[in-house]
């Protein structure tokens, strides 16, 4: 990465990039989604990237050990949603967990934000090392469709855009989300669309240790 991609990215809010919903992700309510929960009920798992908390709160009412990674400042944005997330159990943590091990890994729009390109995929092995032998990660992320706002009013940075709110946002297709999931180590990728869909507006996949 070169200097000025990375003096770039200095000038990115990562907090900002996080939006409350009324709603978990839709990712969640697919068939084999459902079913993948319903297997690991109980156990251990992560939230990359918890935002305002809609997915670790759904995670934690089916019997899960939520443990959300987030940059500082978030929890000022979100207060309230926090403040009942740790008094249930959850645990946050402002740099990733390394000596615990997930059953589940769970990461919906937030990889695309990360706009340091070096940095995207070292959390994303670090995601991978701490999986359990039979876990995976549930993951979502931004298709070229659902860019068009970025790609119009956004400042090139990286492998993508800074938008006006300082927030950086860039797209993956099917075949580049493919390409950086089998780099970081992820050995089986699921994606949860047809095979003739290679651009989708929002791209779901699971990727298995």
């Amino acid at each position: 990465m070169s200097k000025q991609t990375v003096k770039c990215c200095m000038n990115v809010l990562p907090y900002n990039a996080a939006r409350p919903f009324k709603k978990p992700a839709e990712v969640l309510f697919r068939a084999s989604i459902r079913g993948l929960i319903k297997a690991k009920k109980g156990g251990v798992v992560l939230d990359f990237g918890g935002g305002a908390l809609r997915n670790a709160f759904y995670l934690q009412s089916h019997n899960f050990k939520v443990h959300v990674v987030e940059v500082k400042g978030i929890e000022d944005r979100f207060p309230d949603q926090y403040s009942k997330f740790l008094a249930a159990g959850g645990l946050l943590h402002y740099a990733f967990p390394k000596e615990t091990t997930f059953d589940l890994a769970l990461s919906t729009f937030v990889i695309e934000t990360i706009c340091n390109i070096e940095e995207r995929k070292r959390l994303l092995e670090e995601i991978h090392k701490s999986l359990s032998s039979e876990g995976a990660l549930i993951l979502s992320v931004r298709g070229p469709k659902d860019l068009v706002t970025a790609k119009a009013s956004g400042i090139k940075c990286s492998d993508g855009f800074i938008t006006p709110n300082k927030t950086f946002a860039r797209s993956f297709t099917r075949q580049q989300l493919l390409f950086l999931l089998k780099t970081c180590g992820f050995s089986k990728i699921e994606f949860l669309h047809k095979g003739s869909t290679k651009c989708p507006e929002y791209l779901h996949a699971v990727g298995w240790k």
